[in-house]
């Protein structure tokens, strides 16, 4: 099985915009040396992440309501468009990576946060039922098993890694999401039901050599879930994205060390451009501010790095650095943000000579 890859930068994912070629050629250019396959939600549902994952579902077939998917008795128009869109999104991929030679990423929703956002025929969400949920966990392993094996073929020189998203698993593991009715929220799936649907995923992918990474935005990652594997070995070379923006590094620094000592990796989300593009987002010249906040998220993973312990020459072999997530509504932002964490991984590196030392930075 092939290990996550570090030392490098890339995106979680979303990009703004609604062309693919314009949103690959972004990606190639900022980030050589781990682009992602775009995806681009302003074209609306049947290109989101739940979109993309509706759409390579095995014998789960669905249908858009206008405010949420839904399951169906067959595919409809919507799935077709969703299929078409990632096609689309996969021909511009396979043209501006063709010869391209290295790592490369694909993202896809993970099982939890699907069953949590999307409905079964009665209106309830699929997480509500635990028969449901592993079949649509099983559903989506296959699909995307078939998903990461046209990408194979379409760009067969890269070493392909797969980032599961799950955004919504610690509301579907502390039992808060709502009930269709409005009443009350669906119980709590425990965590071994959680740890099984989630490698009913992943398995098939590891089974195929991908490399997984595991990404939570959280403020509070279920860390039970996020690491638990029938063993030690199964870690080995596995990567978790947190946002270190978003988390509070005192209570999760315990977690995240006994990842990294279990031959776990870590993906780190820094924001810096502090949400802004290259002229800033009042229109003035931003170029003060971006230095700032490049600055801050430096600080942050020197921050990081000190509470882990780890010596400055191995953290950057250990990491890899991505913005935040929510990139997708400005086109300024997310270029700023791929060259402002790909600089940050070059500082880490000691890549940059004008990187500051590692004392005055912490």
């Amino acid at each position: 099985m092939s290990a996550a890859p570090t030392g490098v930068a890339t995106g979680i994912g979303s990009l703004p915009g609604d062309e693919p070629h314009e949103a690959i050629a972004l990606v190639a250019d900022t980030l050589p040396e781990l682009p992602h396959v775009p995806e681009l939600p302003a074209r609306g549902p049947w290109a989101d992440m739940v979109g993309r994952a509706v759409s390579v579902l095995v014998d789960v077939p669905a249908e858009w309501e206008g405010t949420r998917w839904r399951a169906a008795g067959r595919d409809g128009p919507d799935v077709r468009r969703a299929r078409a869109m990632l096609s689309e999104d996969l021909d511009a991929v396979e043209e501006r990576l063709q010869g391209y030679q290295g790592p490369a990423k694909l993202q896809m929703c993970g099982p939890l946060t699907l069953a949590a956002l999307l409905e079964l025929r009665g209106g309830a969400a699929a997480v509500s039922d635990s028969i449901a949920t592993g079949d649509l966990a099983t559903s989506l392993g296959e699909g995307l098993a078939a998903h990461l094996q046209d990408l194979r073929r379409r760009v067969p020189r890269a070493e392909w890694v797969v980032q599961i998203d799950e955004p919504a698993l610690d509301s579907v593991t502390t039992g808060t999401i709502p009930r269709a009715s409005g009443w009350g929220t669906i119980a709590a799936v425990t965590e071994a039901d959680a740890v099984r649907w989630l490698a009913g995923v992943t398995d098939p992918v590891e089974q195929l050599g991908a490399g997984i990474v595991v990404h939570s935005c959280a403020t509070s990652p279920d860390w039970g879930v996020l690491t638990a594997q029938p063993s030690a070995a199964r870690r080995v070379g596995r990567a978790l994205s947190v946002d270190l923006g978003a988390i509070s590094l005192t209570e999760a620094a315990p977690q995240m060390e006994e990842w990294l000592d279990s031959g776990g990796l870590l993906w780190l989300g820094v924001d810096p451009v502090g949400g802004r593009g290259a002229d800033g987002a009042d229109g003035t010249d931003g170029v003060s501010a971006l230095d700032s906040s490049a600055q801050r998220a430096y600080h942050r993973l020197v921050e990081a790095r000190s509470m882990l312990g780890i010596e400055p020459e191995r953290f950057a072999e250990m990491i890899a650095v991505t913005p935040p997530c929510g990139l997708g509504e400005s086109v300024p932002v997310a270029a700023a943000s791929y060259a402002g964490v790909r600089s940050l991984m070059r500082r880490l590196r000691g890549d940059d000579a004008g990187c500051p030392d590692e004392a005055e930075s912490a």
